[in-house]
């Protein structure tokens, strides 16, 4: 509102001409119907042009297995470009403030972000033949909120800004104000990294741009092949620019939201620095990539349905897809220590696993038997232990050997059978790399 109101002040002066788009998301009931009919009524006593919508994001959200941020960040957007084509605009105006950019960079940061994702909400971008400005980033929210009260205009509130259950919510409320006592002006600072950000990546994007092209052998729609030789020539700051050019490439060509993250940056580098001959990493959205002795080839592929009850049998060396993440299977005569690391990489010996692994969902009275420790736990109590969201339990994988005993229940239990052992010489190797945002336990 109080953008708005701004707006329609300034509006002669920078002879604009305002068209109001507000969606009503339908997940405050009434409440958010209110909050439209608040804006409508704003406009119409202001003679300003008004476009309202309400949009179900819960069903939405169900059906492409999203996020409710995510599901309404897209019917949102998809809104605002319907508008802005319907008016030809030149701009969307948008009321992010200071505040919005600190906690946008630390999710960011903490979440695993990569290259201008790190600099937070741009000041401006291009958008439906147009561009999007957010001329509030430079204000706090307590300065807009007086300007509100200066102006008489009474902001409606979302209640569920209160509620823990969000991530941006609990840096709000626990991180943003200690910041504030260190430094009234720290949304200041913020702006001015995240415009130092923007420009340091935009320059070594372009290098990396360079750097790629003379790589690359095979460039078309949903599908990239390179030079892995020349690839490990890159300087290594460039190398991980590159990964992310040629995903971003990749996922926009499918028209897929990008879901990589820096930790899938890396663990492809990790991968490309191997000596190995042959192998495949799997990705977000069902992205592939293959290496055969100096190349790799990237491409998507479509695997498992999307059925909530699945049992797959996994071929070794092989990838399942599931609903929630990929699995990868592979035998080494060697491992090394990063093997162990974190509870995405499941370790075990060869020769006493009892074979075909399978991959499936949970059912009634399963149980592991965790590594480390003496008798069994219930798969139920772990996922609720772990808080791992309902929506995610009946898609789970369980990754059972032949006589149906739990090796490995992904990011959560090893299992303590087939043991590793200095007499070990053939190392099953599993992987998961998550395809959906799991929640902050899982990160």
């Amino acid at each position: 509102m109080a953008l708005l109101s701004y707006l329609d002040d300034v509006k002669s002066q920078w002879n604009i001409t305002l068209v109001v788009a507000s969606v009503d998301h339908m997940l405050r009931g009434q409440e958010s119907k209110n909050d439209l009919d608040y804006v409508a009524s704003f406009c119409k006593d202001k003679d300003i042009l008004f476009e309202g919508e309400q949009v179900d994001v819960s069903t939405y959200k169900k059906r492409h297995h999203l996020s409710t941020s995510t599901a309404s960040r897209i019917c949102r957007y998809r809104f605002f470009r319907r508008v802005m084509e319907t008016y030809q605009a030149d701009s969307l105006a948008l009321a992010h403030h200071g505040d919005d950019q600190i906690e946008t960079m630390l999710m960011r940061q903490v979440r695993g972000s990569f290259g201008t994702a790190l600099a937070g909400i741009p000041v401006k971008r291009p958008f439906s033949g147009g561009q999007i400005i957010r001329p509030f980033l430079t204000l706090t929210k307590d300065q807009i909120e007086d300007y509100c009260r200066q102006k008489g205009i009474q902001p409606r509130r979302d209640l569920s800004n209160d509620s823990d259950d969000y991530t941006r919510n609990r840096f709000r409320k626990q991180v943003l104000p200690f910041l504030k006592q260190e430094n009234p002006l720290v949304h200041l600072r913020f702006q001015q990294e995240s415009e130092m950000l923007t420009d340091d990546d935009l320059y070594l994007s372009q290098l990396a741009e360079k750097q790629m092209n003379d790589i690359l052998l095979t460039h078309m729609k949903g599908e990239v092949a390179f030079s892995i030789e020349a690839f490990l020539q890159i300087p290594v700051p460039l190398q991980r620019r590159v990964i992310h050019l040629i995903l971003n490439y990749l996922y926009d060509s499918e028209h897929n939201d990008s879901l990589h993250q820096s930790i899938h940056i890396d663990m492809l580098i990790d991968w490309l620095h191997r000596k190995q001959s042959s192998g495949q990493q799997h990705l977000p959205h069902g992205l592939a990539a293959t290496r055969s002795y100096d190349l790799c080839r990237l491409c998507f592929y479509h695997g498992v349905p999307q059925d909530e009850n699945y049992e797959l049998t996994l071929a070794i060396p092989g990838i399942i897809e599931t609903p929630i993440g990929n699995i990868s299977a592979e035998v080494r005569d060697a491992i090394n220590a990063a093997d162990h690391q974190g509870l995405n990489h499941f370790v075990c010996d060869f020769s006493t696993v009892q074979t075909p692994v399978k991959i499936r969902t949970r059912l009634d009275g399963d149980r592991v038997g965790p590594k480390g420790m003496e008798g069994t736990q219930k798969i139920k109590d772990i996922f609720i232990n772990a808080k791992v969201d309902r929506k995610y339990r009946s898609l789970w994988p369980v990754v059972i050997d032949a006589d149906g005993t739990v090796l490995w229940l992904p990011l959560l239990k090893y299992s303590r059978t087939a043991p590793i052992n200095t007499g070990t010489s053939k190392f099953l190797v599993l992987t998961f790399i998550p395809t959906v945002d799991l929640g902050r336990q899982m990160q």
